[in-house]
């Protein structure tokens, strides 16, 4: 297959949502570890066992459980309802095959290769990821400044909850196998 920007445009936007991922689910374990009270040894080796799904849970109930001002647990679990959103999004995107043409020209949109129900085309143009990547690291601005407000460093009043990210829509039917 020819060399093509397009593809090329769309391989670093993977790429870079993958790292700004990583960093995300740092975060949430971050917040966790803020929870758990444990050395970063042991909380790691407790979530290396965990997937992000049960990672988002464990932590709201950590949060809900143990955090004890009203404002802070209203952010950090608003926080995790991102995180879940994001990680939705995410995995569209990532696990998703590019629809391209034959020389490698993105079409702009994602198949997500259905388990039983068949293919899912998903709408991903350049903004529409350009767009996910911002969202990704606004969460880890508001992930950040939740730890800040742990730490004292600042004011939960202050804190501003983010909206919530819109997930990805698929552009048609799903295409069934057969």
């Amino acid at each position: 297959m020819p060399h093509h920007d397009d593809k090329n445009r769309y391989a670093l936007a993977v790429g870079h949502i993958a790292i700004e991922w990583n960093y995300l689910e740092r975060d949430l374990q971050r917040l966790a570890h803020h929870y758990l009270k444990l050395d970063e040894e042991t909380a790691a080796h407790l979530f290396a066992f965990m997937g992000n799904a049960s990672r988002a849970e464990f932590t709201q109930w950590l949060a809900e459980r143990f955090e004890t001002d009203d404002a802070l647990k209203a952010h950090a679990v608003h926080f995790i309802a991102v995180f879940c959103r994001l990680r939705a999004n995410r995995n569209i995107v990532e696990h998703g095959v590019p629809a391209l043409t034959r020389d490698g020209a993105f079409l702009g949109e994602i198949i997500k290769l259905g388990r039983r129900s068949g293919d899912m085309p998903f709408a991903a143009s350049q903004a529409a990821l350009d767009e996910f990547l911002k969202r990704l690291r606004e969460a880890r601005g508001y992930a950040d400044a939740i730890r800040k407000a742990h730490a004292g460093e600042q004011d939960v009043a202050a804190l501003t909850k983010l909206t919530m990210p819109k997930r990805m829509k698929p552009t048609a039917q799903r295409v069934e196998e057969g």
